[in-house]
């Protein structure tokens, strides 16, 4: 059984994150199964309707750091197969 701490049913997001609900670039890409250089072209792709990060920062010298939910990727990814 989950024990969840009482601030955790009061922020579902927090919880979502504590419970490893995250995934970054990388994982995203282990998820779906998609090379990185395609994961990029999906991104820039509107019409393949990816779901759009929770968080992305923004770097002058390096890649942007995103991340998304485990069940909207999967959710994405399960809409695809159909």
């Amino acid at each position: 059984m989950l024990v969840t701490h009482p601030r955790e049913r009061k922020h579902p997001e927090l919880a979502r994150v504590l419970l490893r609900d995250i995934l970054d670039f990388h994982g995203v890409s282990e998820v779906t199964g998609m090379s990185r250089p395609s994961m990029n072209t999906l991104l820039i792709r509107p019409s393949a309707g990816f779901p759009r990060p929770i968080y992305e920062s923004s770097g002058e010298h390096r890649h942007p750091a995103r991340l998304w939910y485990r069940k909207d990727v999967e959710r994405w990814l399960k809409a695809r197969r159909k």
